[in-house]
Order: structure tokens, then C-alpha cells, then sequence
């Protein structure tokens, strides 16, 4: 993917016809999106619905097992979105999009990461109290290929990665073929070892597309 090939497009405007009007606006630049935000919208939509179940067992010390684990899943989210800042702050070559949802919230990704060495979906797990597989990884990352990929014609392979946070010993049940599976302090190490991949147009024009929220749409 990294030499120049007669499938990428020549521009960025080539690439992107809907953004040669100009700057993005705040509603569909999806860089402004703060860590967690599909999980904060969808614990406080389910809060709104059952507020009397979850008030009900916090008083009785028998917590709402959903609410509960979207607290958990939002912490997760957290974390990793910390060990990521640092990277594009040190590197800023590497870009972290958070929170990024397909229209209807058919994909929902935790965090996206863009750099030389690639693109990668970020799917956390915080204390699992159940068995993990890379089912869903996998899917997230092969819907975010496809979406991309006829956004922006470069030809880019979507690398999954499942991040295990405040869990010593990560453990993936059954396949884990095509999936990456890393604790929180090894995500940033193993992302600055990937060897670059990606022209800086091609980078370019992917970061681009992947932070219109237009591109999500389908």
C-alpha cells in the first residue's frame, strides 16, 4: 500500500468530492467526538428508560447488570483513549478518532487510529466476567475496510485489535486469526513498532474521510 499505484486517487479532491467546499462543520467532524460518547448516549437513553430498576438496585446493593456493564465498557473506552493522546501527541503522524458510529449504530468502534503504520479498530474489554471472542473485532474492523475503502479508493487493510484493560492476562476464546489481542500498556508500544505502510497522501486522504461522519452514513 505504500508506493504510489493507479488506483489512488491523484488529490485529496479527487479522493473526496463533498469536501472541495471547505472546512468541516462541528457537527461532522468527528475529530471533536470526547472518548466513549456511544456508550455514555446509550447508558443515559437506557437510564431514561428503566430509571426506577436502576435506582431500585443501587439501594438494594443488586446493581442493573446492563447498567453496570456500560459503566464498565465506558471506563475501558477511557483508558485506552489515555495511552492513545500520548501516542499523537509524540507522533503526529498518528491520528485517534473516538466514538466513531455508522448511521443507525450498526458499527460502533471505541476508538479508530490512523497512522503510517496502518489502520486499526480499537474494541476494549474491561475486567471481562464472561468469555471474550474476536467475533466482533473482526466484524468491526471488516465493515470499517469496506466503508473506507469505497469512501476513498485506497486500497487499506483494517487491522482489529482487541484491548484488554486492568486484566493481566488476556484471553480471547476460540480464533483469534486476524485479530491483535493486547493489554492497555502494550497497545501504544506494538502500534509505534508497525512499519509504515502508508504514503503520507494516502494517510491523508483516509484521515480525511474517516473523520467526516458523512462517510458513516450507509
Amino acid at each position: 500500500m505504500g508506493p504510489e499505484t493507479t488506483s489512488v486517487p491523484v488529490t485529496v479532491a479527487d479522493a473526496l468530492p463533498h469536501l472541495r467546499a471547505g472546512r468541516l462543520t462541528g457537527g461532522d467532524d468527528l475529530t471533536s467526538n470526547r472518548p466513549a460518547k456511544h456508550l455514555i448516549d446509550r447508558r443515559r437513553t437506557y437510564f431514561r428508560q428503566h430509571a426506577a430498576a436502576v435506582l431500585r438496585g443501587r439501594l438494594t446493593g443488586s446493581p442493573d447488570q446492563y447498567h453496570r456493564g456500560m459503566r464498565h465498557r465506558i471506563t475501558g473506552a477511557r483508558a485506552a483513549a489515555g495511552e492513545l493522546w500520548e501516542l499523537a501527541a509524540r507522533r503526529p503522524t498518528w491520528r485517534v478518532l473516538q466514538s466513531v458510529q455508522s448511521d443507525g449504530g450498526a458499527l460502533e468502534l471505541d476508538q479508530l487510529v490512523l497512522g503510517p503504520g496502518g489502520v486499526f479498530t480499537i474494541h476494549t474489554i474491561y475486567r471481562p466476567t464472561h468469555d471474550v471472542t474476536a467475533e466482533a473485532a473482526w466484524n468491526e474492523a471488516r465493515r470499517t475496510q469496506e466503508i473506507l475503502g469505497a469512501a476513498t479508493r485506497v486500497p487499506i487493510t483494517v487491522q482489529p485489535v482487541i484491548v484488554f484493560v486492568r486484566t493481566k492476562e488476556p484471553r480471547v476464546e476460540g480464533s483469534r486469526e486476524g485479530v491483535e489481542v493486547l493489554t492497555t500498556r502494550e497497545l501504544v508500544p506494538w502500534l509505534e513498532r508497525r512499519r509504515p505502510v502508508l504514503t503520507d497522501r494516502e494517510l491523508e486522504i483516509v484521515h480525511l474521510a474517516a473523520r467526516d461522519r458523512r462517510t458513516w452514513v450507509r
